[in-house]
Formats: structure tokens, sequence, C-alpha cells
């Protein structure tokens, strides 16, 4: 019964310790429209040119757009992209094919229960985790229909790491 019990405890640490028990979103699958966080900033300009706009930037980061639903937060300095927003079904899936607009089952049948969740009285944001909150994907949902509204993958940048921001993160997108 002992050694039954002892073998028990040691799964369930090296399960927790490896993460196996964790709905960790892999990865290779925090893309959207072929980039991550830290993705080249240039080679995303190869494949979609030069954005229609930059905004001004704080020491070395500068936000750019595409269109009004993409939005490409990236150091300059660097050429590293840190964020990735994208709030209309426009072409920029995730590899999987997850888009804005779909159901939020479907992302919970693809990447399982999310790692933190914010609920509010219209929208709620489900955010998955890489390694030790590096960096993360969000998704925003509308409670009432539940199809999704934002998509984004997110990481830290020269100022702050995603680990210490990523509530702020998530209430920003969730406006």
């Amino acid at each position: 019964m002992l050694k039954k019990i002892f073998i028990a405890a040691v799964i369930f640490l090296v399960a927790g310790q490896f993460g196996i028990c964790n709905a960790a979103m892999p990865r290779n699958q925090m893309f959207l429209g072929g980039f991550t966080f830290g993705s080249r900033y240039s080679e995303m300009i190869k494949m979609y040119g030069e954005p229609i706009q930059v905004s001004d930037h704080v020491e070395d980061n500068y936000t750019c757009r595409y269109g009004d639903s993409v939005a490409i937060g990236y150091n300059k300095f660097s050429n590293k992209i840190q964020s990735i927003t994208v709030s209309a079904n426009n072409g920029w899936t995730t590899p999987e094919g997850l888009s804005v607009g779909m159901n939020i089952s479907r992302a919970t049948e693809l990447y399982g229960t999310p790692d933190y969740k914010r609920i509010g009285k219209i929208k709620t944001a489900y955010c998955y985790f890489h390694g030790n909150r590096e960096f993360g994907f969000i998704i925003v949902f509308d409670n009432k229909s539940e199809k999704i509204l934002v998509l984004s993958v997110h990481g830290g940048n020269t100022m702050v790491s995603f680990a210490e921001s990523y509530k702020n993160i998530v209430a920003r997108v969730m406006n």
C-alpha cells in the first residue's frame, strides 16, 4: 500500500514538473499569420509589406498596423516581434486554423483548459502560457455569442517581462 502511494506521488510530481497536467499551448501553435513572439520583424515585412501605420515609440519598442485589425509590437533594436494582435477574421490564423469569429469551444478543443481566465460582463479572456510564462497566447471572446473577438500572442519586451505583465496585457486586449 505504501509503495502504491509513493509511486502515485512520484507520478504526480513528475507530471507537474514537466507540464503534463498543465494545458500549456505548444510553442509551435502560438503563431498568427505565420509569426510569433521572437520572430524577425524584417521577415514579416518581406511577407506582408510595409505597414500602413507605425506608432511613436518608447525606447526601441514600436507598434505598427496592417489595416484596422492587425497590430504588431516589435523592438527595432533587436528586430524581434513582441506581440501580434488580430481583431477580425482576415486570414491571420493559428497553425491549427483558429481564427477570429470561430466559437470558443473550438479553441478549448484544440488547446484545452486555459492557464488563466479573466471573466468580464461582456467579454472573457483565456490565456495560455508557454514555458515559465515567457510568453502567452490570449483569446478574447464574447460571453453571449461565444465567438472569438481577438487572438493575440504576447511576450516580454526590453522593459518588462510577460510574466510580470500578463494580467495588464489581458485587460488591455479585452478593451
